[in-house]
């Protein structure tokens, strides 16, 4: 079957958290969970989480059911990590570790949802 990408930031993985549990006793065979992790409510005035230190989001993946987690940070990392999610059994989750902030000059978007939304499936080859 078709498999279904969620992206997710980590302040939002621990403001909804039940979510985890739900996918995991759901077991979708076909979601695969990446979780963008700079440790921060970035987009909200960038408050701390915990998620960068004494929370692994993995270890609560993992517990929570998902069959398949790896955590990755270097762009090497990343495009391997990205195959062994694709090729692996759902639910699975790919936690990428990222650095805090954006770039001062970062536009705003100029396309809708729907046209990112097929971009990205163009970029999976879905």
């Amino acid at each position: 079957s078709r498999q279904v990408f969620c992206l997710d930031g980590d302040g939002s993985v621990i403001m909804h958290m039940g979510s985890l549990a739900t996918v995991g006793h759901m077991a979708p065979p076909n979601l695969k969970h990446v979780v963008i992790n700079n440790g921060a409510h970035d987009s909200v005035g960038g408050q701390p989480t915990p998620a960068q230190g004494s929370l692994s989001l993995c270890d609560v993946a993992k517990g929570c059911g998902y069959q398949f987690v790896e955590s990755v940070s270097t762009p090497e990392q990343i495009v391997a990590g990205m195959e062994r999610l694709k090729a692996a059994p759902g639910p699975g989750m790919l936690e990428v570790h990222v650095n805090m902030g954006g770039r001062k000059d970062l536009g705003r978007p100029t396309r809708t949802p729907l046209e990112n939304k097929e971009d990205f499936m163009r970029f999976l080859q879905v």
